[in-house]
């Protein structure tokens, strides 16, 4: 039976090649039609057969009839060959595609993701596939309205791709294509005319005139804006607090007033309130900008995924509702008609009678004038000698100092007497030594590991008199490592883009002192599932 699968693989993919799609579709569905559908009994070329039905489904437009046999394949390869293997990271593309292309963008994503990782674990962060996966992952973003994270990885990946490619690259003007799309659906009218703009010179100096993706990005450029497209709004900005209320300069106190006996206390009158029934005056509030009557809804929203869901941080139950009662007023009421007559219950407190002025005060006391404050004329003299004697003595002493100085560096009379009571001298600082260079072998010294979640940045010393690259490996914490990167001698730190937040991983760093000797470090591991 496998061979047989093997066989029609084979001749399915000649189809391909030729664009006889139908009949590699035909011919496939043939052969699966009687196959076990449970991916624990798949065979390698089982597997193999099912993801190649699901790119062909894909292509001819068909991909809800593509999704059982990507999920098929992608099942079978893991279970067969493991997470980090070719045919499984193929396995998990054909599957994201498929997802995304059904709507359901959030598996789609992380399926993307781990993509991006095996493929960097793999051949590097700058290989053509992993950014061609950025570019991919970019686009479901955009669709799950992340308009902003996605427009940034688009272009982050396409300035990649033109650095180490080149601007001629079909890729690259795929992905500058893609890019002007977005920021013409998302208002950037400026920017998007300009990245469609260079697409399309691009095309015409790097591409033949009848290429179907010089057609593809003409006609992406002459397209209008998607009216269904909405970006998300910012958070609202946290609304300002409440100022104080202005100090009273006078407190309002009015007159006194006494309740007389029969009066008794005030009663309010008693609180009715409103039925239930009563029509509202006031008109209820719009937004501006909103009709009183329901949206309308431009497009249908397609279920999201189950596991999506369980991710959503719903609120917790909202509490009843309560009344609301206004506090009392914290001013007494303003006693009028204080002015006349006096009613019951009020009297008026006299003022006081003024005192008679003492015939006392005050007492005019007679006092001498005041002696005129003389200047003195001599004062600046003296002030003038003063400081004319500090300048004349600070010149002494540093004359004095010099004559000390010319002095010691005289070399004493050759006489047969030691001159024990030479000062002895003043030596210089020891100068600065080079540290020696490592002996061949050694492997780079303090080596660690900064964890960010979203990058990890990787840390260590060239050894001394060391000329060879640097090469940083790493992987999934308990399977085996792949090349990161292969950096030029003397480099001391690297950084980790595009890993999962919630996977551990381990890395080394080994230093190429010859072909014969490559020293390593031991290996260094991040702690996210502890």
């Amino acid at each position: 039976m496998s061979s047989g699968f093997a066989d029609l693989t084979v001749q399915a993919h000649q189809l391909v090649s030729e664009g006889d799609l139908t009949g590699a579709e035909r011919l496939l569905a043939d052969a699966l039609s009687d196959a076990d559908p449970r991916p624990d009994n798949a065979s390698p070329e089982l597997a193999e057969a099912a993801g190649l039905q699901a790119r062909v489904l894909v292509a001819l437009g068909e991909p809800h009839s593509a999704r059982g046999w990507a999920a098929f394949a992608y099942a079978a390869a893991t279970r067969l060959f493991g997470r980090s293997d070719e045919r499984t990271v193929t396995a998990a593309a054909t599957l994201a595609a498929v997802l995304h292309r059904v709507g359901s963008d959030a598996r789609a994503a992380r399926l993307y993701s781990d993509v991006i990782i095996e493929l960097t674990a793999r051949d590097g962060p700058e290989s053509q596939r992993v950014l061609a996966a950025h570019a991919d992952l970019a686009t479901v973003e955009y669709a799950r309205g992340q308009c902003e994270v996605a427009r940034d990885r688009l272009q982050d990946a396409w300035e990649l791709h033109r650095e180490v490619y080149g601007d001629g690259h079909p890729s690259g003007i795929k992905m500058l294509a893609k890019l002007g799309a977005m920021e013409r659906d998302c208002g950037r009218y400026a920017e998007a005319h300009e990245h469609l703009t260079l697409a399309e010179e691009l095309c015409r100096l790097h591409l033949d005139p009848d290429d179907p993706l010089a057609a593809q990005v003409a006609g992406l450029a002459r397209a209008a804006a998607d009216p269904d497209h909405v970006c998300p709004a910012p958070p609202p900005a946290p609304a300002p607090a409440p100022e104080p209320p202005p100090a009273r300069t006078t407190p309002v106190v009015p007159a006194a007033r006494v309740p007389p006996q029969d009066e008794g206390p005030h009663d309010l009158p008693p609180y009715s309130p409103p039925a239930l029934d009563e029509p509202v005056e006031t008109p209820l509030y719009h937004p501006p900008g909103r009709a009183a009557e329901t949206a309308h809804v431009p497009t249908p929203r397609t279920a999201p995924d189950a596991d999506a869901l369980d991710d959503y941080p719903w609120p917790p139950d909202e509490p009843a509702d309560q009344l609301w009662r206004p506090g009392a007023d914290p001013l007494p009421p303003t006693v009028v008609g204080l002015t006349g007559d006096e009613p019951d219950g009020v009297r008026r407190v006299p003022p006081a009678p003024p005192e008679p002025p003492s015939r006392y005060l005050p007492v005019h006391v007679p006092r001498p004038p005041a002696a005129e404050r003389r200047t003195l004329p001599w004062l600046p003299l003296v002030v003038l000698g003063v400081v004319v004697a500090l300048l004349l003595g600070t010149i002494a002493v540093i004359a004095g100092v010099s004559r000390v100085d010319d002095r010691r560096d005289i070399p004493p009379p050759a006489t047969g007497a030691p001159a024990s009571s030479a000062p002895p001298p003043t030596s210089a600082g020891p100068a600065p030594s080079t540290p020696a260079a490592a002996k061949p072998g050694t492997p780079p010294g303090s080596f660690t590991l900064t964890d960010r979640r979203d990058s990890i940045v990787l840390s260590w010393t060239y050894p001394p008199g060391a000329e060879g690259p640097v090469v940083v490996a790493g992987g999934r914490a308990g399977q085996p490592q792949g090349t990161f990167a292969t950096l030029p001698a003397g480099s001391a730190d690297y950084i980790a883009y595009g890993l999962d937040r919630t996977t551990d991983y381990c890395f080394t760093v080994a230093l190429v002192w010859s072909t014969d000797t490559v020293a390593r470090t031991g290996p260094v591991c991040t702690t996210r599932r502890r």
